[in-house]
């Protein structure tokens, strides 16, 4: 039975824009959808919970107060940027703030009664990555933490995390072996510990690709090759367009160019992944600061939600009356 799609938009266009509030309302009132994917307060949002845990839960709660208001439904919560990527970092004090900043971020979720928190895996830094002894150590000092969000959201109500794949090696979760392997460790600690830790799950995002530099497999820049190597863990999508080299982040539509086959993903997709739902969401960062640049991202993203839509419907897909599913029939 193909996957239902929860199609919706990521916030990062929105971030440093409106406040959560307004950007909520944005997304019902001028993009059309019912399923968003909240972005960290990564400016404030860390600080904030350390200082102030229940005031940060109180604002959390109003905000998912709004999103219930509006019809909008956040189905999950991940970093705009990889600030909790620094549980890599070799410095413990380092490691020991991105742990929390995580724990902020699957405590917001919690607020919103999200399902998923979602990260990349970590950022290590090159000089650090290029040591192969030094990445090994690095490594299981971020699975280690890895391993207390499992418990962090067990604990809060969250049902899974879920791991965003990479573009780059020190970035882990880059190319489809490593993935694996990584899938496979944390896997195995929830297997001990089912009672108190929630699963891991993958996001997989079209607009990430490794170099050939790093890895010479051109599986690992093949969304079809992503998705058969993963079709029971693939629960979100994060969608955009890209150039060949993946180095570009862009939208849809007729004259968008970049490399992305929306039919063709959303097809193999359907044909492939074997979980009851997915998360799809746009995740396109727009302008921010100018209003020119505020008012284009609107516009494209609206194009943008046409051409996902009209590829859902090319792939058999059909939405609910209700707008908060698409499903084949």
């Amino acid at each position: 039975m193909p996957p239902t799609i929860r199609f919706g938009v990521n916030l990062n266009f929105a971030k440093y824009v409106y406040g959560r509030k307004r950007a909520l309302e944005v997304v019902r009132r001028q993009l059309g959808l019912r399923h968003v994917e909240m972005v960290a307060d990564n400016d404030y949002g860390g600080v904030f919970y350390t200082q102030s845990p229940e005031a940060f839960r109180e604002y959390h709660y109003g905000i998912a107060d709004h999103a219930k208001a509006q019809g909008v439904k956040v189905d999950s919560v991940f970093t705009v940027y990889r600030d909790a990527g620094a549980i890599a970092n070799g410095h413990p004090k380092i490691r020991e703030s991105a742990y929390q900043i995580g724990l902020s971020l699957i405590e917001q979720a919690a607020c919103y009664r999200a399902p998923s928190a979602g990260f990349s895996l970590f950022t290590m830094n090159k000089e650090e990555a290029e040591d192969p002894e030094r990445y090994q150590s690095l490594f299981f000092d971020a699975m280690a933490i890895w391993m207390r969000w499992m418990a962090d959201a067990r604990r809060l109500g969250v049902r899974e995390l879920t791991v965003e794949m990479a573009g780059a090696y020190r970035e882990g979760c880059s190319t489809i072996d490593e993935t694996r392997a990584t899938l496979e460790l944390l896997g195995e600690h929830h297997e001990k510990n089912p009672d108190t830790t929630v699963p891991v799950r993958l996001a997989y995002d079209t607009g990430h690709g490794i170099s050939q530099t790093e890895s010479r497999d051109d599986r690992d820049r093949d969304f079809r090759a992503w998705l058969e190597a993963f079709p029971d863990q693939i629960t979100e999508v994060h969608l955009k367009n890209t150039d060949a080299d993946f180095l570009e982040t862009g939208h849809f539509g007729p004259n968008a160019g970049g490399i992305i086959d929306l039919a063709g993903f959303l097809t193999a997709l359907r044909d492939t992944v074997t979980t009851d739902s997915v998360l799809v969401v746009l995740e396109v960062p727009g302008k921010r600061g100018r209003e020119i640049g505020e008012r284009q991202a609107i516009d494209q993203h609206v194009e943008s939600i046409e051409a996902v839509r009209a590829a859902l419907a090319t792939a058999g897909y059909r939405e609910s009356d209700d707008s908060l599913s698409w499903s084949v029939a």
